[in-house]
This record gives structure tokens, C-alpha cells and sequence, in this order.
């Protein structure tokens, strides 16, 4: 964890970027008190987070099957 001045991260700003981008937190001070922190942000895949894996009824190709009853009416 990096702690800076706010006008140094304005003077400096994207050594910080690159600095964070590989995956440096950044505490900013001003006036003596830290104000802000700026953290990598959290690369998630959101399918290992899913609790009930969704799974077919009918075959493959039985969902790719063109519905041609659904579309008699506007034919």
C-alpha cells in the first residue's frame, strides 16, 4: 500500500495509474487525513458466483430448432 499527497498523485498521476493497474492500493492524504484509497478493481466472472447451474430439458439441437408453428399465423 502506497500512501500519497493528493498534490502529488495530481503531479504524478499516471505513474499512480500504472501503478495501480498492477494491482497497487493508494491511500490519498490532504490536510493530513487519508480522504480517498484507489484499489484494482475486482476482476470477477460472475459464473463461479452462481449457486444453481441451469441446465436443459430437450437436446441442443432441439433449442436451436426453428419454430415454424410459431410463425404460421404471419406467413
Amino acid at each position: 500500500m502506497i500512501t500519497i499527497q493528493a498534490a502529488d498523485l495530481k503531479d504524478n498521476l499516471f505513474e499512480y495509474l500504472s501503478k495501480i493497474e498492477n494491482g497497487e492500493t493508494i491511500v490519498i492524504r490532504h490536510n493530513n487525513q487519508n480522504v480517498a484509497f484507489l484499489v484494482p478493481p475486482v476482476k470477477s466472472d460472475w459464473r463461479s458466483r452462481m449457486k444453481v447451474q441451469p441446465k436443459l430439458l430437450v437436446s441442443p439441437e432441439k433449442v436451436i430448432e426453428p419454430a415454424e408453428d410459431i410463425w404460421e399465423e404471419y406467413i
